[in-house]
């Protein structure tokens, strides 16, 4: 009799957080980088940087299953299917490459074509302190080849997390890294040269920026659980980063995040960040 009880206890137990469980927050997302329509389009036929940073992102936010991220090969599937959606989304992409504003009354409507409420946008370009043109990256990597320029480049990288139900800017983040060598040159006289650049791009994208933005989008969603992503420092040492739950639950109020204490210690690669990083 006391283990028919016992039995049913659990059962009715199980029942409970089972029903919790099913009734958990989930939050669709749309990652949708600028450079979603160019596929093999450069001389070089590189995944150009936005694309990588935001398969990088969904990669890091489909480990939570309380957010649900479109795979990009599905989101570009959906876009060149349909004539329309896609010019909504080129002119969104023109707009906030152009100016870094956002249509949100279009990005409203490609939003409900994926059935998202939020859309992450991520952009990338080079510019260089002689004349902030921007360029694509495997562009500047092509001319500076042809004509030996030495100028020193800086990768450029924004990040825009929006919410088109109420068509507002969730959290922004922006990052800068110098692509240049020590002696200001980025070039690839060949394609191994080439190759080389790549895998420090996608280095750079799988250590360090797609780690920060996802750690920032789910931070947004779940301000009292926020989960670390390790994000590789420019110095290693003997401790390794360890995950503490909820060790940022007091920096979910943003007017209070200029009280962290940031280790002077802990220095990341040439890049700036407008989120800290934990």
């Amino acid at each position: 009799m006391k283990k028919t009880i016992l039995k049913l206890f659990l059962a009715f137990i199980l029942l409970i957080f089972s029903g919790i469980k099913s009734h958990a927050v989930q939050f669709d997302l749309l990652v949708l980088p600028t450079d979603v329509f160019s596929v093999c389009d450069n001389y070089f036929c590189f995944p150009e940087v936005s694309n990588i940073v935001a398969e990088d992102v969904i990669s890091n936010l489909k480990s939570n299953k309380n957010i649900n991220v479109k795979p990009l090969s599905q989101v570009r599937q959906k876009l060149n299917s349909d004539y329309q959606l896609k010019q909504k989304a080129i002119r969104v992409i023109d707009e906030y490459n152009k100016s870094d504003k956002i249509d949100f009354p279009i990005l409203s409507e490609i939003a409900k074509s994926f059935n998202v409420k939020s859309v992450l946008l991520i952009d990338t370009y080079t510019i260089n302190d002689k004349t902030q043109l921007r360029r694509n990256l495997w562009d500047t990597m092509e001319i500076t080849t042809a004509f030996k320029i030495t100028y020193p480049f800086e990768l450029k990288t924004s990040a825009v997390l929006t919410d088109c139900v109420n068509s507002l800017v969730m959290w922004s983040g922006k990052y800068t890294k110098n692509i240049s060598d020590t002696y200001g040159y980025f070039s690839a006289q060949n394609q191994t040269q080439a190759l080389s650049q790549l895998e420090k791009i996608k280095q750079y994208s799988y250590d360090i920026i797609s780690k920060n933005i996802s750690q920032s989008v789910y931070m947004r969603f779940f301000p009292k659980d926020v989960r670390t992503f390790a994000v590789k420092k420019e110095k290693s040492d003997d401790t390794q980063p360890k995950y503490v739950p909820n060790a940022l639950e007091h920096l979910s109020d943003p007017h209070i995040r200029k009280e962290l204490d940031v280790d002077s210690n802990q220095k990341f690669r040439d890049f700036d960040l407008d989120d800290f990083v934990f």
